[in-house]
């Protein structure tokens, strides 16, 4: 009894608006900047993303749909998905969020995703981890950064891997301190109680889909899912949640759940391993025969394991289900494409353009029917017209590079090959491809100095990963240090070099 009236005190006073102001951090915000931007790249070179147009601009549009409700704002928010199987999403300082597939695979609907990562967002608002990293022993940003990135990763993506970024078992004293408190928990669900109502959303999803993850964890047990392993839960988080909802006296607009539904369908389609995939895709197929995302999705598996004639059959059938969809169009356009069916596929990309006129997938492969057919100004058009709209489309990039050597302009297929293999860290490519640029574009030195920038921020990217790894090796001596200190014993120090030198 005295534990629900507490639960209903603390759902008064959020729901009264009543959170105080996020305590003065002793860590300024440029420090948290800076310290997210070290993670942010630890993160980024080592946790794989995905990268389709379609899924990262799903959940881009929905965090923008959710922004405007977010009443601070410290940093502005950017939304990666991560190629994770696992259901996890974290907030990094900064304002970065990553979301990772296995979250998105298993969550029902778009407002259980909204609350989701309107929660996420409460954390960065409420500047938790930047009060949480106050009371860390390293002071160094660099060393705090990667202490972060190696929990995170170790976490979600391989223990090995989280143990290397963060130095070794360093990360073992600092994970308490960084772990969320349970009124950082209950700030970050008022903070998106606050935001998802705001923009529409019933809060009923938000206990919802948290009520969901709770009871994989009590089934699970050991195996529970990262999330709540980085997300602490238990009975009166979940009742204060139910409490808000219930008590809560707005009212939720409308929303259509058909995009989350293919979005999913899409993400498990192209990046669940491909026999979970089929059978996932087989079952929903038989529960529900006329519903139209698993032929869907089972046309873009077969697409992905080039059985092209399988895949045309389920487009086709899509079709009718589908009628004049873009997103069917588009897929059996693609799908035409790469059976060598430039015409057709043309005809269809067209089409679908006309439906979606900003559409890049479509744009893309517009862009290489025309190649196929030896149509190089129609394709560099074309993907120029892409670009405009995503100009670190990667893809884009590379067919635009090829598109303008095979016309013979070697500077400007230099410089777009460049960038492309920049998009995909391949730097020694990317080096190679950006001098010729800057050696073949003397008479455009708009082009010429774009090559040279790249350049630049390669080399910056470079003395700063050295400059961290010295950082790093400077921790760990230190470390070892005062162990030997600790332990009254005074003992060489581990040399950086195998040979000793």
């Amino acid at each position: 009894m005295v534990h629900r009236l507490l639960c209903l005190l603390l759902c008064l006073a959020l729901l009264g608006g009543l959170m105080p102001s996020p305590a003065a951090a002793l860590i300024s915000l440029e420090e948290e900047r800076k310290m997210g931007e070290e993670a942010y790249e630890q993160v980024m070179a080592s946790i794989p993303l995905v990268d389709d147009p379609d899924i990262v601009d799903y959940v881009r549009n929905l965090a923008k749909r959710l922004e405007p409700h977010v009443p601070d704002k410290p940093f502005p928010f950017r939304i990666y998905v991560a190629d994770v199987g696992v259901m996890n999403a974290f907030a990094i300082p900064g304002g970065y969020i990553f979301m990772y597939r296995g979250m998105m695979t298993t969550l029902e609907s778009e407002a259980e995703l909204a609350g989701v990562l309107a929660h996420e967002m409460g954390h960065v608002w409420r500047r938790h981890l930047a009060h949480r990293m106050e009371k860390s022993t390293p002071t160094n940003i660099a060393t705090l950064a990667g202490l972060l990135a190696g929990i995170i990763l170790g976490g979600a993506v391989s223990p090995a891997l989280g143990q290397a970024v963060t130095m070794g078992s360093v990360a073992g004293g600092v994970q308490q301190q960084l772990a969320f408190s349970r009124e950082d928990e209950q700030e970050a669900d008022w903070a998106a109680f606050k935001t998802m109502t705001a923009a529409g959303y019933p809060p009923q999803e938000l206990e919802r889909s948290f009520q969901r993850i709770w009871k994989m964890e009590n089934y699970m047990g050991g195996n529970a899912p990262v999330y709540l392993r980085t997300h602490p839960t238990g009975p009166q988080r979940m009742e204060a949640m139910s409490n808000m909802a219930r008590t809560w006296h707005g009212k939720a607009t409308n929303y259509d759940n058909s995009e989350f539904l293919r979005i999913q369908t899409r993400l498990i389609a192209l990046y669940d391993p491909e026999d979970q995939a089929e059978k996932v895709l087989g079952n929903r197929r038989m529960s529900d025969p006329n519903s139209p995302y698993p032929i869907y999705g089972l046309g873009l598996l077969n697409m992905r394991r080039h059985r092209y004639e399988a895949a045309l059959q389920f487009l086709e059938r899509l079709s009718q289900l589908w009628p004049n969809n873009a997103y069917q169009i588009r897929a059996e356009g693609v799908c035409r494409l790469l059976m060598g069916q430039d015409a057709k596929a043309e005809a269809l990309l067209k089409h679908a353009l006309l439906l979606k006129p900003s559409d890049t997938d479509t744009l893309l492969a517009l862009g290489q029917a025309y190649q196929r057919q030896g149509r190089l100004n129609d394709s560099v058009e074309v993907l120029r017209r892409l670009l405009a709209q995503d100009p670190d489309n990667h893809a884009a990039l590379y067919e635009l590079g090829v598109s303008m050597g095979r016309l013979g302009q070697v500077g400007e297929a230099s410089l777009y090959l460049g960038l492309a293999f920049i998009q995909r860290h391949n730097y020694r490519s990317a080096g190679y491809h950006l001098n010729r640029a800057v050696k073949n574009l003397a008479d455009k030195p708009e082009l010429q100095a774009k090559a040279k920038k790249a350049l630049e921020q390669m080399d910056q990217r470079t003395r700063h990963k050295q400059k961290r790894q010295a950082q790093e090796e400077e921790q760990r001596q230190n470390q070892y240090l005062r162990y030997e200190a600790e332990q009254g014993r005074s003992l060489p120090l581990i040399p950086a070099h195998p040979s000793g030198r």
